[in-house]
Order: structure tokens, then sequence, then C-alpha cells
């Protein structure tokens, strides 16, 4: 902790470029009608930069970061720095006994800090979570809200430390997130938002291959790491997602099914391809 405090303390440079740039940012909260917009804007820039991708709605984050070296940011955001974004960036101390997947950095983005939440950021930092709020630049189409990323997060384009500014904090997990298999088009920052899971994307490839045979086996469900009896067996008044074929063992799709593909569509379409090729290759060793 003392070491975290050190590093933190050593931030200071950022701070006091806030504070010349009070005046503006003041008003960039301004920008954002919503903790999507800002999500929106923080992963467009991010997007740019060389070497990151933005997985929005990823394990359990607003927004993942990822470099193709493989390192992660964690990102949780806000309109206004309050204690329940802290309580959402920081891991739940029980869990790291069990080697939860995790992210090497954590960050907070919000649309503005006030003075009864500037105390907050202060912990926050002081605990390894970086704090950004977007500021005003002055453009040739006006006013715009940026983050400043290739300036303000050192890991952006690897620079080394610099007028007293360190990287980010890094947690050091046993195992970094599972990512999805694509990157999605799903709203990041939205209340009770759609998440891709690593059960729903095996619950998208049981969709495709029920589709493209017209009926499902249990052993074939359970062959994608899924549970049979949610598929096939009701949950209290919930009736099953599958009816019983007119063959036995089969099972056919039901209305009661939940629309996953509707939901992610783009990873719907990629297991249907999945599996396409996959078939394709029976079919041709069948052959050979």
């Amino acid at each position: 902790m003392a070491t975290i405090m050190a590093a933190k303390s050593a931030v200071s440079g950022d701070q006091s470029i806030d504070v010349v740039g009070e005046k503006r940012r003041t008003k960039a909260h301004e920008h954002f009608d919503s903790e999507s917009d800002l999500c929106s804007l923080f992963i467009r820039e991010f997007n740019q930069l060389p070497g990151w991708t933005c997985y929005p709605e990823c394990a359990g984050f607003d927004v993942l970061v990822v470099h193709e070296d493989g390192r992660q940011i964690g990102v949780e955001a806000k309109l206004t720095l309050n204690v329940k974004v802290a309580d959402q960036i920081l891991p739940v101390e029980a869990l790291d006994f069990y080697s939860r997947p995790g992210p090497d950095y954590r960050l907070v983005i919000v649309g503005r800090i006030t003075d009864s939440s500037a105390g907050l950021r202060k912990m926050l930092e002081r605990f390894g979570v970086q704090v950004l709020v977007p500021r005003i630049s002055h453009t040739s189409r006006g006013d715009e809200a940026t983050f400043d990323l290739e300036h303000r997060l050192l890991e952006a384009k690897g620079q080394k430390s610099m007028f007293g500014r360190l990287y980010l904090f890094d947690w050091n997990p046993e195992e970094r997130c599972r990512l999805p298999a694509m990157v999605t088009s799903l709203p990041a920052g939205v209340p009770s938002p759609v998440r891709l899971t690593s059960w729903k994307e095996s619950a998208l490839k049981v969709l495709a291959l029920l589709r493209k045979q017209g009926f499902i086996t249990a052993r074939q469900i359970a062959a994608y790491g899924v549970a049979i009896t949610r598929w096939t067996q009701p949950v209290g008044n919930t009736p099953a997602w599958l009816s019983k074929g007119e063959v036995r063992g089969q099972w056919v799709e039901s209305k009661f099914l939940p629309a996953f593909d509707i939901q992610h569509p783009e990873v719907y379409a990629l297991a249907v391809q999945m599996l396409e090729k996959e078939l394709s290759e029976e079919l041709t060793l069948s052959r050979s």
C-alpha cells in the first residue's frame, strides 16, 4: 500500500494540469447526456490509438480495453464521480483468494468531479485507480470534449514516466479477463446492459446448430458446455426453452427460447459461419 501511495503522490502532475483547466472542465459534462455518451467518446478515442481495442460491456466492466500484447484496462463510467463507481471498479477482496480473472489496470471515467467528490478521486488514485475527466478542446469545429488519452495515459503510446506522471498501477492478476470471440457493437455504460458472456457465446453455438439441423439433442447441448436442464426443463413458472421433437431424444425450438441471436447478431453470425466450416471439414474427411 505504501508503494502505491508513493507512486500516486508523484502523479500530481496531472492534477496540476486539472487545476489550470478547471474553468474549461466545468463545461465538459454538458457534452454528455448519459454514461453511454461518455463511454462512446472514450471508446472512439482509444480505438484510434495503435494496438488498442475496446470491448464494450465485457468481463463485468463498462469497457475492457485490450492491447495487442495482452495488457488490459478495466473501465467503469459515471457522469459524476461517486461512491458507487468506486465500489464497482475496486475488486472484491475475498475473490482475490480464488484467483478471479481481472485486468492489469483499473480506470474510472467521469463527466465531472464536484467539490464533494474531489477527495474520492484522491482516494481512488492512492488505491491504484486513475480517474479521468474529459476536457474541452477548442477546434475549428467548435468546442469538443476529449479525454486527450495519448497525453494523459502513458500506457496509451508506451511513453516513459514524464512530468511527474507514472504508469497506471499494475494489479498483476494471476489470470486476465476472458475476451469474447469478437468485438461487438453493444452500447457501453447503459442501465441493465446486455452483456456477451462465455455462457452466451456457447448458447449462440447451440442455437446455430439447432436451426441448422431443425432439432438438437441433449448430448449436443452438453458438448458446448452448457447445462441441459435450462433448455429442456421448466424453471418455476418459466417454461422450458425447447420442446420435445417428434423423434425421441430430439428437441426443437419453442416460442420461449430467448432471442440470443437478436441480442448479439454479429456473434451469432460468426457462430453460424464456424458451424458451416466445421460441417464442411467433417464432410471432406468422410469422403477422403
